[in-house]
């Protein structure tokens, strides 16, 4: 996948039908050329330079094969290098009617005839489950490009923002680059769980296609469609930053088609001429990539183009499936579609893996990698006898004594300075920096008071010496703590001292009171929380931290009924009672511990079981396999047999070889024992059930004991009903509401019951006819409640009635 140089993948692929134009219509036996042969038109002229001979070489043509055939030789492998991080592109093209979306999606009523994008789901996720070393993580798109409008398939799933409104949709999507690739903003991208989930998105967005009927195609679809699937890898072994992404685009182009053969008009006029005026423009892009001296490709011209920009070529594994309809009316699209092909085998890519950096993970590696590089270099300066050295950054106390080396080398004390490591160096010159800039501060100032003196000595007539007094207490300078004024009495600075110290004393008085008045609340409060909380257990000592004086106080002030004396019933009924969970594991462990018992027994029995069906289900399936490898060698015998020629015994019967008698003596074995298996299968089944009864009846009566003992425990009489309603037991505790009998199974249960007996055939199938129910469903109920309602006219004269609690007028359902 990783070759440089790579060219686009390109397969023909002709549409069944019994009226081949073998005259016209050659397939090489290389399977890898298509020979065209077309009559003159008489219609222009005698001089007609016409070509009529083809020769179109492609990399493979599939003719009457298999869905299956066609999904293992193009898309299998670009689904399994999507895992490991390359992109992948698969594309549909051809005229309508030539069977694309038959490839892409197959037909939905029939599992075997499925198309490659469930296929591709399928082995994805089958792929995943293999894959135990990784957490992969899968999520879906699913957009379509309508007359030059961008629609969201998905938008009316019931967790996307936007339901059903196309036009919203369209006015909020726009195509936009980033240094990731080409992505549509708005478009809603849908995490799956599983192969089902995929599924169901895939069907939803199905159903929201826009498709329309003309001459050539009855179910002809309108508009360009990419299913999209992204995914990401993370190990789950190595906890390093790097992970891989990639996506998969699966296309599928509305077909080109001749308004005088389709006779399409009005709406469905307009929308051939937007497909084929995008198809004219997805070709002048191919053009452009497979040309060496192209510098400019206009992948902007359409938004189908802008949004294949990053799929078409560069990194991106592609893969092009040519559908051809094999008929004489339809030469001329045939040769168009082959020349469309034949350009893009020009096109080249360079597939690479898409590795991306947690930001978060990587720089906690990087941190770690800082501390091991730390430990080398310690170890290094240990064994060098340099063991006291530090390459932490500088404390402020490390910068203040370089600062002074600094400052004593330049004043001359210190001949040298020490130099022990880089940052020690940076911190001098950094002290370096900061005195000079302070030298050069003061040398400002200075500079500014001598031209100052300069000046205001001009002015004077006099010499003014400038000289300042030992000490001179100044107006507004601090004394004692206070604003003083030159010249007062010792007295008076002792009387303002002492006023200020007893001004203190009396502040400090008052914090440390403030202090124990919240000390004491503190205790009270503790006293009060300890003392409701032994009568929640029943306890009859109550405890303080504080003294016994105290705590009788708190008892008072709490309830002054507390005593030894009270019973441990009238506890519990005026405390708060116990969490239901916490009351639930206590009951579990003692008066319910028997019934706790048995239905941990009965789980233990149905977890078995179910191992034992899980285990049998696949032996089947391997029995079921062996079987099939079984008949395709008993037709390759055959076919062997048939062509050395058949050889008969006296009574004109096929003698067959000795390898074949063995084949089917050992394929009649092997049906035996996988119907064997498959009824023992069936009977493990109903035990499965029956064992799922048993425990839900117990687990019924486990919780039906528990809320007879907790009401009886802490609750009072008028709480006990709404404790049973919670839990759903009727009016009283211990009385269930009966069931009614079931009733007898209608024409759509039975159905269901058919098809999953039917499915038990094909495993493989259960997830796909699950999805195709649900989203079934789903569009039923969307009708169902889009359709009008008949509005209610009131007589003439008749009084209006006004609802207090209106009901809702929609009911929310959940799938």
């Amino acid at each position: 996948m990783a070759s440089r140089n790579r060219k686009v993948c390109v397969w023909g692929r002709f549409r069944p039908t019994a009226n081949f134009a073998h005259e016209n219509i050659e397939i090489v036996d290389d399977r890898k050329s298509v020979g065209i042969h077309t009559r003159r038109d008489p219609k222009k002229g005698i001089i007609n330079n016409q070509i009529v001979d083809w020769l179109f070489k492609l990399d493979g043509i599939f003719n009457n094969v298999d869905q299956e055939v066609v999904y293992q030789t193009l898309a299998a492998d670009l689904v399994n290098a999507s895992i490991d991080g390359y992109n992948g592109t698969l594309m549909c093209y051809g005229q309508t009617g030539a069977g694309k979306t038959f490839t892409m999606t197959g037909a939905t009523e029939s599992y075997r005839h499925r198309g490659i994008i469930p296929r591709a789901i399928s082995q994805l996720f089958k792929q995943i489950e293999d894959r135990l070393e990784y957490s992969i993580t899968v999520r879906v798109s699913y957009l379509e490009i309508y007359n030059e409008g961008m629609f969201d398939l998905l938008g009316t799933m019931l967790e996307a923002p936007m339901h059903s409104n196309r036009d919203a949709n369209q006015d909020s999507m726009v195509v936009t680059e980033n240094q990731d690739g080409v992505f549509v903003k708005g478009l809603s991208c849908h995490l799956a769980q599983n192969e089902e989930e995929a599924l169901n998105l895939l069907f939803e967005g199905e159903t929201n296609r826009s498709i329309a009927a003309h001459q050539l195609n009855k179910q002809s679809s309108r508009s360009h469609c990419i299913f999209t699937v992204y995914l990401e890898s993370r190990s789950r072994t190595q906890s390093n930053a790097k992970y891989t992404i990639s996506k998969l685009n699966f296309v599928d182009l509305a077909g080109s088609e001749r308004l005088g053969k389709s006779k399409s008009e009005g709406k469905t006029k307009e929308e051939a001429l937007y497909i084929n005026k995008s198809l004219s423009f997805l070709e002048q892009v191919v053009i452009a990539l497979a040309s060496k001296t192209r510098d400019h490709v206009p992948f902007r011209q359409s938004k189908l183009t802008h949004y294949l920009k990053d799929s078409i070529g560069g990194n991106c594994s592609t893969v092009l499936i040519a559908n051809l309809w094999a008929e004489r009316p339809q030469l001329e699209e045939t040769v168009s579609t082959l020349r469309f092909a034949t350009r893009m085998m020009c096109v080249t890519s360079e597939p690479c893996i898409n590795e991306v950096y947690d930001q978060t993970l990587l720089v906690k590696k990087l941190q770690r990698d800082i501390q091991h590089l730390k430990a080398e270099l310690a170890l290094h300066d240990t064994l060098t006898n340099r063991s006291l050295i530090s390459y932490d950054p500088l404390s402020e106390q490390q910068r203040y004594e370089i600062k002074n080396q600094v400052r004593r080398y330049l004043e001359g004390e210190l001949s040298e300075l020490d130099v022990i490591n880089l940052r020690q160096i940076l911190g001098t010159y950094q002290a370096f920096k900061e005195i000079y800039s302070n030298l050069e501060t003061e040398m400002a100032a200075k500079e500014k008071l001598i031209s100052k003196q300069a000046a205001a000595a001009i002015a004077s007539p006099q010499q003014i010496l400038v000289s300042a007094p030992a000490y001179s207490p100044q107006v507004g300078e601090l004394e004692g703590g206070t604003y003083g004024i030159p010249g007062t009495q010792e007295s008076e600075k002792a009387e303002s001292s002492t006023f200020s110290q007893f001004k203190q004393k009396e502040r400090e008085k008052e914090k440390s009171k403030r202090k124990l008045s919240v000390f004491s609340a503190g205790l009270q409060t503790d006293a009060l929380s300890n003392s409701l909380s032994s009568a929640a257990r029943g306890e009859l000592k109550v405890e303080t931290p504080i003294s016994e004086e105290k705590g009788d106080k708190a008892e008072k002030e709490i309830d002054g009924s507390f005593s030894p004396a009270t019973s441990a019933d009238k506890l519990q009924k005026l405390s708060t009672p116990p969490s239901r969970t916490s009351a639930f594991e206590e009951f579990k462990a003692d008066k319910g511990s028997e019934i706790n018992r048995i239905l941990i027994e009965n789980k233990e029995i149905l977890a078995s079981k179910r191992k034992q069906y899980s285990e049998l289900a696949n032996e089947i399936n391997k029995q079921k396999r062996s079987i099939d490898q079984s008949r395709e060698k008993l037709e390759h015998l055959k076919v062997q047999r048939e062509a050395e020629g058949p050889i008969f015994n006296e009574d004109g019967d096929i003698i067959i070889s000795e390898a074949e008698y063995i084949e089917i003596q050992k394929l009649k074995d092997m049906k035996t024992n996988y119907r064997n298996k498959y009824d023992e299968l069936h009977n493990i089944k109903s035990e499965i059930m029956y064992c799922q009864k048993l425990v839900d009846q117990c687990r019924l009566r486990l919780i039906q004991e528990f809320d007879n003992w907790y009401s009886e425990s802490f609750l009072t009489s008028a709480e006990e009903n709404q404790t049973s309603l919670s839990v759903g037991q009727g009016l009283k505790p211990g009385i269930l509401i009966p069931i009614t009998a079931l009733s007898t199974e209608d024409e759509q249960e039975k159905f269901e019951r058919l098809q999953m007996e039917l499915i038990m055939n094909n495993p493989d199938s259960a997830a796909y006819f699950n999805a195709q129910m649900r989203t079934a469903r789903r569009k039923i109920y969307g009708a169902a409640m889009n359709q009008p309602q008949p509005a209610f006219r009131r007589q003439p004269g008749t009084p209006t009635m006004n609802v207090r609690n209106k009901p809702p007028n929609m009911m929310q359902v959940q799938y």
